[in-house]
């Protein structure tokens, strides 16, 4: 069973947010997204605990700046559905029989509700609530049912454990210096089954490597640790480690990542539920199949060791939603399994290409250009499109000289003339991504800008909003046309006044150097110039993007 969907209505930052789920699904988003209020609802109504989180009066939504228009209703629903191991039928789920629900598609879910009711003397009413698949009540459940979906299905939140901080202040078991030895001895036994054939690592390799593993789990990440025992001012002795560890690690990761290698993923879950269990409040139940929520785990590794860690946490067989803001983690995560929340005036909005994703062309182009080629455009709110290297260069010196800066207005510049525009205009319609478009006034440029208003359902607004068709061949017509001649002779080495065709002029001075030199050649020439020397149909250009770019920002 998965946590298929979580709805949020009105829970602390969050005003409204439906969330599909995927077995793995990688969050990006700005940090008014709403990212804590998020991980706070699953954490509290999903963690193993000794009694039932209560709703307090901080749980409920108001406007930023306003508590005088606080919400009197919050409510959390969990969707489940039930996996291809573990049927609803099966054993372990025998006391939910009586809230299975069958769906139109043949498939059985379990839909549970938490919500919070605010009175006028300002008290709160928590309740709960198994539905069907029409949000009807089908039985109010009592806290055996609910503590038994959260034994098999708890929530394991995977922190920095320099910032953890518990929502819950329970005392976790204290751990006696025999039954760590004992821990220690059921992870030696279990991983002397972990390599059928010894010959791959040697004994020693294997200890190293869980060596890192464990200390990996117990300083870069916290599972569930209290607070009054976390040590923030300690320096991790992993911290201190050599390269070596890493290195077996890594190997260990290759090693379980081998085909036919379920037995050994279930070991490598039971290792990670043995350290988890050393580590948290809570004995985990037997069958119990944790979600993971990964917490930006970027945080204090080098992008080698984030690759070998994040190795690891996919080995898991386990559902976990990975929080991120590290380019080099998403260039590793297939662009199905990334979901961008985008905060809107009445909701933060989640978009993402899902499990069918786009056709196998499209994706190998995105794969290649965004995901391995330019990760970090996937964090931006608007994508400058443009034909090829020249115009990156000259558009983003241009808007700087104009008092722009698109970096931190998030606007990303990239070429597609290696991708195809069209691949690229669908996957930023796909994940909420704003975009427009610049194209030559050639027959490709025009070619360029009916894609562009294809994927518009209003042609006029693509052309108001989305597109800027230059009034020229290409760049180097554009602007030698626009003022910039004298760059062009110069850099030809031809004088001012020669009588010789321009194509030809602009063709001797892409010779002697390069369109992309020449570019910034140009650049150079508008900066001692001034503003007023860049041609207005760019600056135009500027100004509805940043419009696009801010528009997702408020």
């Amino acid at each position: 069973m998965i946590l298929e969907n979580i709805d949020i209505v009105g829970f602390r930052g969050l005003n409204r947010l439906s969330l599909p789920l995927e077995n793995n699904t990688v969050l990006i988003g700005e940090n008014a997204w709403g990212k804590s209020s998020l991980l706070d609802a699953l954490t509290l109504l999903l963690s193993p605990q000794a009694t039932l989180y209560q709703f307090v009066l901080n749980d409920f939504h108001f406007p930023p700046g306003n508590l005088n228009q606080r919400t009197r209703h919050l409510q959390v629903t969990f969707t489940f559905r039930q996996g291809p191991s573990y049927p609803y039928h099966a054993p372990r789920y025998r006391p939910l029989r009586d809230i299975w629900q069958h769906g139109a598609d043949g498939v059985q879910r379990i839909v549970y509700r938490v919500s919070g009711e605010l009175d006028d003397d300002q008290q709160v009413t928590t309740r709960r609530q198994f539905l069907d698949g029409h949000q009807q009540l089908i039985a109010t459940p009592d806290e055996a049912a609910v503590q038994t979906l959260m034994a098999l299905h708890p929530v394991l939140r995977l922190r920095d454990a320099r910032f953890t901080r518990r929502q819950r202040h329970e005392t976790p078991p204290a751990h006696s210096e025999p039954e760590l030895n004992a821990l220690a001895g059921q992870i030696d036994s279990l991983t002397r089954d972990l390599v059928n054939r010894p010959e791959h690592l040697s004994d020693s390799e294997l200890r190293e490597g869980l060596k890192t593993m464990q200390q990996l789990l117990e300083h870069y990440f916290s599972v569930q640790q209290p607070e009054n025992s976390a040590q923030p001012g300690r320096v991790p002795h992993s911290a201190r480690e050599s390269q070596q560890g890493w290195r077996h690690l890594n190997n260990l990761n290759q090693l379980i990542a081998d085909t036919n290698s379920r037995s050994r993923r279930l070991i490598m879950l039971r290792i990670f539920t043995l350290l988890a269990q050393a580590r948290g409040a809570w004995q985990l139940d037997a069958d119990a199949r944790p979600l993971l929520l990964v917490e930006d785990p970027e945080t204090r590794l080098h992008p080698i060791m984030l690759s070998v860690a994040w190795g690891l946490l996919e080995l898991l067989p386990l559902q976990k939603i990975t929080t991120t803001n590290s380019s080099e983690l998403l260039s590793q995560v297939p662009m199905e399994q990334v979901c961008r929340l985008v905060r809107e005036p009445l909701r933060v909005a989640a978009w993402r290409l899902g499990p069918g994703g786009m056709s196998a062309e499209d994706s190998r182009r995105i794969a290649f250009h965004i995901r391995f080629s330019r990760p970090s455009s996937l964090f931006a709110r608007c994508w400058l499109l443009v034909e090829g290297e020249t115009e990156v260069w000259v558009m983003n010196e241009l808007a700087r000289q104009c008092g722009h800066h698109f970096e931190a207005e998030g606007v990303k510049v990239i070429e597609f003339a290696q991708s195809g525009l069209r691949p690229l205009l669908k996957f930023a319609q796909r994940m909420g991504i704003e975009w427009h478009v610049l194209t030559d006034g050639d027959d490709a440029g025009k070619k360029y800008a009916a894609t562009a208003r294809n994927l518009c359902s209003d042609h006029q607004q693509a052309e108001r909003d989305h597109l800027t068709m230059l009034p020229a061949l290409d760049m180097e017509h554009f602007l030698y046309k626009q003022g910039f001649s004298e760059v062009y002779h110069k850099i030809a080495h031809l004088p001012a006044n020669v009588p010789m065709n321009l194509r030809r002029i602009i063709a001797k001075a892409i010779q002697r150097s390069s369109k992309p030199d020449l570019a910034i050649a140009v650049a150079m020439d508008a900066a001692e110039r001034g503003t007023e020397a860049i041609p207005p149909i760019l600056r135009q250009m500027f100004a509805r993007v940043l419009w696009l770019a801010r528009g997702q920002a408020d």
